[in-house]
């Protein structure tokens, strides 16, 4: 038999190891990443944001545009030589006052086929709500004029804020009263107001000892600077969200109840007050707590329905704030005026071309013909020349140069060396020519007839009256996109007061037009009162003295309940 063969054993275990089996993440793991990715989908969507921004302010020049209205128009520092005639900010002045002059009147109106007196009422209770809201401390007026001045550069945005403070009421502890569906007291068979009562335990309500101050609703301008866009064109209907760059004081980030309470006390400071706009993010090496700042992005899904905030330069990566949007706000907060030309191509842009951009080349092109006519009125005057021997001493020169007087001499040293006067070059007629013609192009840029940049461009009453209508077609597109833009920001604000309003807010209303009086009669006293009326004049004046003249009255949220339309 052949000799065996001995068998190699294996060089490796006989059996594989046992890999144990991998462990499942947990609920709050898995949340977690989820958190952590969506955050980092949010910074991507905020740094695009600001590069569409970036890129457009360096390709319309946004910032140019800006000087140019202070008058910093020459590319090179400004020297006393440099002449500038501002056109760009007489032009400005011109138009923003058709714009946007005087406190904004709203209307609200019941929506189509909703017409009964009560609604009528309740629309009549929105306009001296929006009034009011917009009046306190001329809110409206203030933040409207920086946003349509803003414009012409880059967007007007206005903010709708919603910032409860209290503050001791006056009337606190006495009893308050009934009112009806259309805001008059309500009285009982002696013509008595009706106190109103709790309905659990029957006892009078009382004024509260606190009430929310008269500022707790206003309307905010936002420096569109700090704006951020999505990268999805200029139709803002399909935006999936928007935000701003948010600076406050550090010590108030704190403080922000809206951010969560574990993460308030870790925030640190990530700009200064001093500090550049374009300087990286820094954590620690602040010299004075007054300068220290927190730079933080709140952003608004549109899809979601929720309002977002994180930080930069912070020990942790989470979201300072995450819920739903707040009671009142509907898709955001911000009404925004778009400009008055979108880009539409061939790269659409969320921002629009700045309005004055066509401006800059003609202003620029004017400065430098006036420039040139100036430096040519200082060679225009005459000049000579002459050497140390022409005149026996400087006195004797200014005699012969100089003086005003007749038949005055001056001595000379040498007669054969007399002084020589220079030629004096004349300045070009195409430079006298260029003028009107920069004129002529300005008023077709910017639409402003010649009777507006006080410079009649027409020589009879016809003319003048054609010129005049086609400019008012210009301002007329301009003067409807800042109704609409206005439209948006009273609505946004009753939508927001209807749905916060928890104490009551005093407002002043109107009186009662002649028809809606007559319709109030009629519903509460009857139709016998109302023939009375008509027929007793006296008795109408006793009626519209007592419930038709402007009054105080105390609204509630569910006195604006109702369905409208603000314009």
């Amino acid at each position: 038999m052949p000799p065996s063969k001995k068998r190699k054993k294996p060089s490796g275990p006989l059996h594989p190891p046992i890999t144990p089996p991998a462990t499942e993440a947990t609920g709050d793991e898995r949340r977690a990443k989820a958190d952590q990715e969506r955050l980092s989908r949010w910074r991507t969507r905020v740094a695009r944001a600001q590069k569409v921004r970036k890129d457009w302010e360096v390709d319309y020049h946004v910032e140019k545009c800006e000087r140019y209205f202070l008058g910093r128009q020459w590319d090179r520092g400004r020297g006393d030589n440099d002449i500038v005639f501002n056109h760009t900010w007489a032009t400005i002045k011109t138009q923003r006052p058709n714009l946007f002059y005087t406190q904004p009147k709203f209307f609200v109106r019941p929506k189509p086929g909703r017409t009964s007196p009560t609604e009528e009422r309740h629309a009549g209770i929105g306009e001296a709500l929006l009034e009011s809201v917009g009046r306190q401390d001329d809110n409206l007026k203030r933040a409207g004029n920086l946003g349509v001045l803003q414009n012409y550069f880059r967007i007007g945005v206005l903010k709708i804020v919603y910032d409860p403070r209290m503050e001791p009421n006056p009337q606190a502890g006495e009893p308050m009263y009934e009112v009806g569906e259309t805001g008059e007291p309500v009285a009982d068979a002696l013509g008595m107001p009706v106190k109103m009562r709790d309905p659990a335990t029957g006892q009078p309500v009382l004024e509260p000892d606190e009430v929310m101050t008269d500022e707790a609703y206003r309307y905010g301008w936002v420096d569109a600077v700090h704006m951020l866009l999505p990268d999805e064109g200029p139709d803002r209907s399909k935006w999936s969200w928007i935000g701003e760059e948010i600076v406050v004081p550090l010590e108030e980030a704190k403080e922000d109840t809206r951010f969560t309470k574990a993460l308030r006390p870790r925030l640190v400071a990530n700009e200064t007050k001093s500090k550049l706009k374009t300087a990286t993010s820094v954590r620690g090496d602040l010299s004075s707590s007054d300068d220290e700042r927190l730079r933080y992005f709140e952003v608004y899904d549109i899809r979601e329905k929720r309002v977002l905030a994180f930080a930069d330069g912070q020990e942790f990566d989470d979201f300072l704030m995450d819920d739903p949007l707040p009671d009142g706000v509907e898709d955001h907060p911000y009404a925004l005026l778009l400009g008055w030309t979108p880009i539409l191509g061939p790269e659409p842009s969320p921002w629009p071309m700045p309005h004055i951009r066509p401006w800059l080349d003609i202003q620029r092109e004017y400065n430098i013909r006036r420039q040139q006519i100036t430096e040519g009125a200082k060679r225009s005057a005459r000049k000579g020349v002459y050497d140390d021997g022409t005149f026996a001493n400087a006195d004797e020169a200014l005699k012969v140069l100089q003086s005003p007087g007749d038949m005055e001499f001056g001595k000379v040293t040498d007669v054969k060396r007399p002084p020589v006067m220079l030629e004096v070059p004349n300045l070009s007629t195409d430079i006298w020519r260029d003028i009107p013609a920069l004129m002529t192009d300005w008023r077709l840029v910017t639409g402003l007839t010649g009777a507006r940049l006080a410079n009649p461009d027409a020589t009879t009453a016809t003319e003048a009256s054609f010129v005049e209508r086609a400019g008012n077609l210009r301002d007329a597109d301009m003067q409807d996109a800042v109704n609409d833009w206005l439209s948006e920001a009273g609505r946004k604000m009753l939508q927001r007061v209807r749905a916060t309003l928890t104490m009551g807010l005093w407002i002043k209303m109107r009186g009662f037009s002649d028809q809606e009086f007559e319709k109030y009669v009629e519903r509460v006293y009857g139709q016998e009162v109302l023939l009375g009326i008509k027929f007793l004049p006296g008795l109408k004046e006793i009626y519209r003295e007592r419930f038709g003249q402007e009054k105080w009255l105390r609204i509630t949220r569910e006195q604006l309940q109702f369905e409208s339309e603000v314009s």
